[in-house]
């Protein structure tokens, strides 16, 4: 009999499975992933497949203010990234993508 497998284990072949799901794998590259991966049968796999599809709804269901907020920090991100490597026009779009965001008037 194979061993148990540890919570974080779990954790992570259930993120894994998320990955894959949201690249737009199909359950039978899913499938054979954890069985090449994690040496499981199918009915394991339809199991991580379950608990990461709840991770897709979780992830579908944030609010606007939410998804606005982090798309703003996403942006300052790229636009502090993009000036560190001198490239100007990129940081410049960020800003630019910031104020579209909050709806400021742009001339």
């Amino acid at each position: 009999m194979a061993k148990k497998s540890t919570d974080r284990e779990v954790d992570c072949r259930i993120n894994s499975v998320y990955n894959l799901l949201i690249n737009g794998h199909s359950k039978t590259q899913v499938v054979q992933h954890c069985a090449e991966n994690y040496g499981v049968k199918l009915r394991q796999s339809e199991t991580y497949i379950a608990r990461a599809r709840t991770l897709v709804q979780l992830d579908a269901e944030i609010e606007r203010p939410q998804w606005l907020l982090s798309a703003l920090s996403r942006l300052q991100n790229y636009e502090a990234q993009a000036a560190k490597r001198g490239n100007h026009q990129a940081a410049l779009r960020a800003v630019e993508l910031q104020a579209r965001l909050l709806r400021f008037e742009l001339s």
